[in-house]
């Protein structure tokens, strides 16, 4: 039967509705806010370490700005990397996102060729956050009181000098490989599953030396049970301004410190990238966050999740390039 114009017209428009209709969940669903829940934050460390310190006290900022809690959850072990894979593998929903120390997955990126995932393109950059100041810590009764007494004494005894590490792969245990490369010293890696424990045995004698965070070594510093050498994060302190710092002795581009950044699930949406990218930048601005940070001797750096993304992998490059460069070994 052939439809007259009238009744053709209605069933345009009924087919219309329909597929309006059937459109209708999706439209929904991407106009959905987030969050409408408590999202996690899986912490790439242990507790009482500066990642943990430094994750807890932004997590805390982010609550208020998100308007969910914002819940913390320890993953430490593999220098970060068993947190790491947990979240490449969480749902791509912005509900689980990963803050560490994110140095130790570009380099396990370049050493570790049996992982189940690739830290460094199968985890979205979301937001960098900033760099600890490292020390270059021994214990107060060991002989050498500057850095140069320190190469000194420890070249004259190769094999004997044991270096506590936050892990194998970790930044610290990249530094001291890249120590013993350019200063010609030849010290042992004890691997610690944190950054306490690890603080803790040299304290005790059972190493002689290592790199710490200036927070977590803060109270034993003023106390007289280490003594700080050197800095070895890139830059000077201002908390530290009689320290030289390594990287300017001769060893240019050493990094001992693991730079501090968030990350998400591959596959999570642009959209949900940048709320919190922007909402770890209003948490950074906080004040008190601020002031806590500062303390610490963090240096706050600040990108949008697009530039983050474009440091972090060029980053990753580099250290590949000098690891294989030098020949280091790292496993």
């Amino acid at each position: 039967m052939t439809q007259t114009p009238s009744s053709l017209a209605r069933w345009l428009t009924a087919a219309a509705f329909t597929s309006l209709l059937a459109s209708a969940p999706a439209t929904v669903q991407a106009q959905t806010p987030f969050p409408v829940r408590p999202v996690s934050l899986v912490i790439g460390y242990p507790p009482g370490a500066i990642v943990d310190t430094v994750a807890r006290q932004v997590g805390a900022a982010l609550a208020p700005i998100l308007g969910q809690p914002v819940v913390p959850d320890n993953k430490g072990g593999a220098a970060g990397v068993i947190g790491a894979g947990a979240v490449s593998k969480a749902r791509p929903d912005g509900y689980t996102v990963l803050f560490t120390a994110y140095t130790s997955l570009q380099i396990a990126s370049a050493i570790e060729r049996n992982l189940a995932f690739d830290p460094v393109n199968d985890l979205i950059p979301v937001a960098s956050v900033g760099r600890p100041t490292t020390l270059l810590l021994v214990n107060a009764d060991f002989p050498a009181k500057t850095f140069d007494e320190f190469i000194a004494y420890v070249k004259g005894r190769p094999n004997q000098i044991n270096f506590g590490t936050s892990g194998t792969g970790s930044p610290n245990h990249f530094a001291l490989e890249h120590l013993n490369s350019v200063f010609g010293t030849r010290m042992t890696a004890v691997p610690y599953k944190g950054a306490a424990q690890m603080l803790t045995d040299m304290l005790g004698g059972r190493v002689q030396a290592i790199f710490s965070s200036s927070s977590l070594a803060a109270g034993h510093l003023q106390a007289g049970a280490v003594r700080a050498l050197a800095i070895g994060s890139p830059d000077a302190s201002p908390l530290f301004p009689e320290l030289p710092v390594i990287a300017d002795r001769g060893a240019p581009e050493f990094n001992a410190s693991g730079a501090l950044g968030l990350f998400a699930p591959p596959g999570t949406p642009a959209a949900i990238v940048d709320q919190w990218n922007a909402a770890i930048g209003k948490a950074l601005q906080d004040p008190t966050v601020a002031q806590k940070l500062a303390g610490e001797g963090i240096i706050v750096k600040r990108q949008t999740a697009s530039q983050f993304g474009e440091s972090y992998r060029r980053e990753a490059r580099q250290i590949a390039d000098f690891i294989k460069q030098g020949n280091l070994k790292i496993n």
